[in-house]
This record gives structure tokens, sequence and C-alpha cells, in this order.
């Protein structure tokens, strides 16, 4: 908004707690006030777009996000709690996932944020000191005196249930995630696959500093990896196209990138 319209935009409320009912009338205003110039800083954008002879890849772009079908129910989402690396035994994760169940029917319940329910520092120390009961929990971080009886309860509760499950249904450890390793341990695993990753590299992030785009912008850096992990068994342009395309990759991006990975795939061969 500054670099192309000259407006400096007002940040005082952007730190509020914008579930407050009603919003104070300041609020209002700057909330107002924040969004009064998007039109223009779109048709400014739109102007710089096609200045810079992008804007019909940026339509691809925009319909691609407009046409895309909603993400797919993540599967055993309470996994995602920040921290969850630290917790090692099965019943400890069966505290988490009990923990986290209950926090998202609480959050579901009164429509707030379920970090506003209960933090996910407090699901993973109570998940690694397993309180036998309401006081022990009293004394784990995020369970303090500001927290009523009752919601203690709830969540010894919980502890309670994973702590009494069978040993069959408690949950597996975490697989590993699908895709390619991580680019660091290509060089041992597969030295060709890490000659290739370096050269795709090399020639994304020139033709990107080029175009004046950030590379992921111009192509994923996953997509990157899959391709020089597992690239087509034979090296023709119409097969590194069909594999980004594969893979998310739009028309603009293929046409301006597969021409270079070819080249690059080609190093590791």
């Amino acid at each position: 908004m500054e670099n192309l319209l000259g407006y400096a935009l007002e940040k005082g409320h952007s730190a509020v707690d914008w579930s407050t009912r009603p919003l104070p009338d300041p609020w209002l205003r700057y909330a107002a006030l924040d969004v009064e110039l998007l039109v223009d800083l779109r048709d400014a954008l739109e102007a710089e777009l096609e200045r810079q002879g992008k804007l019909e890849w940026a339509l691809e772009e925009f319909d691609a996000i407009a046409s895309a079908p909603p993400a797919p129910p993540r599967k055993d989402p309470w996994r995602r709690t920040s921290g969850m690396h630290k917790v090692r035994r099965r019943r400890q994760i069966a505290v988490v996932r009990e923990l986290w169940t209950a926090r998202d029917q609480v959050a579901q319940r009164r429509d707030i944020s379920p970090g506003k329910v209960l933090g996910d520092a407090a699901i993973i120390e109570a998940a690694l000191a397993m309180p036998a009961n309401v006081h022990a929990l009293t004394a784990l971080p995020g369970f303090g005196h500001r927290m009523g009886r009752r919601q203690l309860e709830q969540w010894q509760a919980a502890v309670d249930r994973a702590r009494a499950l069978p040993e069959t249904e408690l949950p597996q450890p975490g697989q590993q995630p699908a895709g390619p390793p991580p680019p660091r341990a290509w060089a041992d695993k597969d030295p060709a696959a890490a000659a290739r990753l370096s050269a795709a590299r090399t020639a994304v992030s020139g033709l990107a500093e080029e175009l004046h785009m950030p590379q992921e912008n111009l192509i994923t850096p996953d997509t990157v990896r899959r391709v020089c992990w597992e690239p087509p068994k034979t090296l023709t342009p119409g097969a590194v196209e069909t594999a980004l395309a594969g893979y998310g990759a739009r028309r603009w991006q293929i046409e301006q990138v597969g021409p270079l990975l070819l080249r690059a795939l080609d190093t590791g061969a």
C-alpha cells in the first residue's frame, strides 16, 4: 500500500482481541480504513503485473485457487499439536489425543479458538507428566490457579481416559511422511538425486531472479524435490511436463521451468 499508493496504514489495533463483542468504535474505524483502499491497490497491482508481462500468469493462479476443491479432512489432526515431538510413549500420545479432542469439543461449543481454551504447551506438559489427579494437574504449567475446578476436572477426565485405555487401543507413533527424504540426506541415500536437486535449485533460482519473483512462486520447492527424487523414466519434454502437472504445477509454471528441469534431471541420470 505504501510503495504503490503512498499510504501508510495504521497498525494500532492489529494485536487486539477481535473476538470482543461489541467491537469498540475505534476498532471499527480501524477495520474500515484497513480495507478502504483495497480496490485501488488491486488496480495498481494489476497494472504492474501487466507492465511486467505477468498478468496472464496471475490470472491462471487465481483461477486455480478459485476452482480448487476443498482440502480433505486431515487424518489425526491432534498429531499436529505443537511440541508433539517430545512425546514418545504410546500412552502419553493417547493423553495428547484425549486432551486435544476434549479441547476441540469445548472450543466448538463456545465458538472460540482452541488455543484460547487450552494451549498446546499445556497439553504436552500433561502428556509427559501423566498426572494422577486434579491436584497434580494443577501444578503443571498451563493449569494454574486461574482455571476453575470444573475445567480442571474435565482435563483430568481426559487424562484418566487415556490412562485407562487397553494397550490395543493406544495410538501408534506417527508414521513417516510420504515423499522424498529431507534434502540433507540425499547425498548419502542417492547421490544422483542430490546432483539433480542441486542443478534444479540453481536453475530455478537463476530464473526467479531474472523474472524478479520469489522462487516458491515460480515453482514450489516440494514439486522440485519430488521430480528430482523420482524423475520420469524417460527424460523427454513431454514426460517432465506431465510430471510437473501431476504435482499441481500451472501451465505457465511448466512453460517456464520445464526446460530447466529437463536439463537438471539429465545431470544425475
